[in-house]
C-alpha cells in the first residue's frame, strides 16, 4: 500500500512538472522613475509582498529582481527594475541602456511603464521620449500606468483658515491640475501606440486596492496572454536616428527620382520598340535578299539557249543565257541592291535611336546626381527630418549627460 501511494505521488509530481513545463511563458518588465510605484505594482501582480516598495525619491530597488508566478494558462515572470531618475546615481543614464539590454537579452514580452503625477524629474521628458524612440511599444506589448496621486496635505487645512489661505490653496490646486493635464497630454503624444491606464489614490486604501485589483485582472487576463514585443527592434537611439535619416533621404530622393525615371523609361521603351520594329523589318529585307540570290543562282545554273558548232566528229554543244534571262538577272540584281540600301538605311536609323537611348540614360543618371542639390529636395528633406529633430535633441542630451558624468567621476 505504501509503495502504491509513493508511485501515485511520483506520478502526480511528474504530471505536475510536465504541466508546468508545457505552459507558455510570459515575461513582463516594470520600469519607471524612482518612487513611481513599480514595486507596488509588482507586489500586486504577485499577490504577495516580494518586492520592497517605498514611496520616496530614493530608489529601493538597486538591481533587476524577477519573481515567477504560476497562473492557470501560463507562467508569468515579473521583473522590477531600478528607478531611472535616482538623484543618488551619478551614472543614472546607464540604467536606461541596461533596461533595453535586458529586454533584448531576456526577450521580454510586455513592458509596463509606471509614471507618478506627484514625482517629477528635471530630465523626465527626455527619458520618456528616449524610451518611446528606443522601444517598439504598442497596445499589444505595453501599458503606461499613471499613478494619479494627490498630496492632500498641500491642498487641505486642518485648522482655522482665513480667506487668503483658502484662495492660495484653490490657486495651487488649479495650477497643479493644469500641470498634470499638460503632462498627461505629453504622455499621450509620446506614447501614441500604447494603452494608458490611471490609478487614482484615495485616502481609503481599500478603494485604491480595488482599482489595483481590477487593473491586475485586466493585465493577467487580457494583456499578458497575447503579449508579444519584438525585442529584435529594440535599438539604441544613435542607430535609430541614422536609420530614420536614411529613410527620409530615400523618401525625398524617390519623390523626385521616380517620376523622372518613369518619364525617361517611357521614352526609352518607345525607342526600344522602334528598334525592335526596325530589326524585324531588316530581317524581312534580308530574307528578300536571300530569296533574290536564290533566284539569280537558279537562273545562272540553268541557261535557256543551246548551240552546236563544228563538224560531226568534233561537234561541241554550248549553253548560254537568253536575253530574257539576262534581263531577269539584271532586274533581280537591281532589286537586291535597292533592298540592301533599305537595310543600310534602317541600320543607320537604328544607330541614331541607340545614340538617343544612350543620351537618355546619361540624362537619367545625371538627374539622379543633381537631385540632392535641388532646392525642392532640400525643402523636402528638411520637412521630413522635422519628425526626428526631437530624437536628435534627446540623443544630444544623453550624450552631454554622459560626458558630464564622466567629468564628475574623474574629479572624484
Amino acid at each position: 500500500m505504501i509503495k502504491v501511494n509513493s508511485f501515485i505521488k511520483i506520478f502526480i509530481l511528474i504530471l505536475f512538472t510536465s504541466y508546468i513545463l508545457a505552459k507558455s511563458k510570459k515575461k513582463v518588465v516594470v520600469i519607471g522613475h524612482t518612487g513611481a510605484g513599480k514595486s507596488t505594482l509588482c507586489n500586486f501582480l504577485c499577490q504577495e509582498y516580494k518586492f520592497q516598495a517605498e514611496a520616496s525619491s530614493d530608489s529601493v530597488t538597486q538591481i533587476f529582481q524577477t519573481e515567477q508566478i504560476e497562473l492557470l494558462d501560463y507562467t508569468l515572470y515579473v521583473t522590477d527594475t531600478p528607478g531611472f531618475t535616482d538623484p543618488k546615481k551619478q551614472n543614472n543614464w546607464q540604467i536606461l541602456s541596461d533596461i533595453t539590454d535586458y529586454i533584448k537579452k531576456e526577450q521580454v514580452d510586455f513592458v509596463v511603464l509606471v509614471i507618478n503625477y506627484s514625482i517629477r524629474a528635471s530630465n523626465e521628458e527626455y527619458i520618456l521620449k528616449w524610451l518611446s524612440y528606443t522601444l517598439p511599444l504598442n497596445k499589444s506589448n505595453s501599458l503606461i500606468l499613471v499613478n494619479h496621486y494627490w498630496d492632500i496635505q498641500n491642498f487641505c487645512s486642518y485648522g482655522e483658515e482665513n480667506d487668503n489661505q483658502q484662495l492660495c490653496q484653490t490657486s495651487q490646486m488649479k495650477q497643479s491640475e493644469k500641470n498634470n493635464q499638460i503632462f498627461m497630454n505629453f504622455v499621450k503624444n509620446t506614447f501614441t501606440n500604447s494603452t494608458i491606464e490611471k490609478i487614482n489614490y484615495n485616502n481609503e486604501l481599500d478603494l485604491t486596492g480595488k482599482e489595483f485589483k481590477i487593473l491586475i485582472k485586466k493585465l493577467k487576463e487580457k494583456y499578458f496572454p497575447l503579449a508579444q514585443l519584438d525585442h529584435r527592434n529594440v535599438c539604441n537611439l544613435q542607430n535609430k536616428i541614422e536609420i530614420e535619416l536614411q529613410k527620409n533621404q530615400d523618401f525625398c530622393m524617390n519623390k523626385f527620382k521616380l517620376p523622372q525615371e518613369e518619364k525617361y523609361q517611357r521614352k526609352m521603351a518607345k525607342l526600344e520598340q522602334e528598334i525592335t520594329e526596325l530589326k524585324a523589318g531588316q530581317r524581312t529585307l534580308q530574307n528578300l535578299v536571300d530569296s533574290i540570290n536564290h533566284d539569280i543562282t537558279k537562273i545562272v545554273n540553268n541557261p535557256g539557249e543551246e548551240i552546236t558548232t563544228g563538224i560531226l566528229w568534233w561537234a561541241r554543244q554550248y549553253k548560254f543565257h537568253s536575253t530574257g534571262q539576262i534581263n531577269e538577272i539584271n532586274r533581280l540584281q537591281d532589286d537586291k541592291s535597292n533592298t540592301r540600301i533599305q537595310i543600310l538605311s534602317q541600320q543607320m536609323i537604328e544607330q541614331k535611336i541607340k545614340e538617343k537611348l544612350e543620351k537618355l540614360e546619361e540624362e537619367s543618371e545625371s538627374l539622379v546626381q543633381k537631385i540632392p542639390y535641388l532646392k525642392e529636395f532640400k525643402i523636402c528633406l528638411q520637412q521630413a527630418n522635422k519628425n526626428i529633430q526631437e530624437m536628435i535633441e534627446v540623443k544630444n542630451y544623453f550624450e552631454a549627460l554622459n560626458s558630464l558624468n564622466k567629468q564628475k567621476q574623474s574629479l572624484q
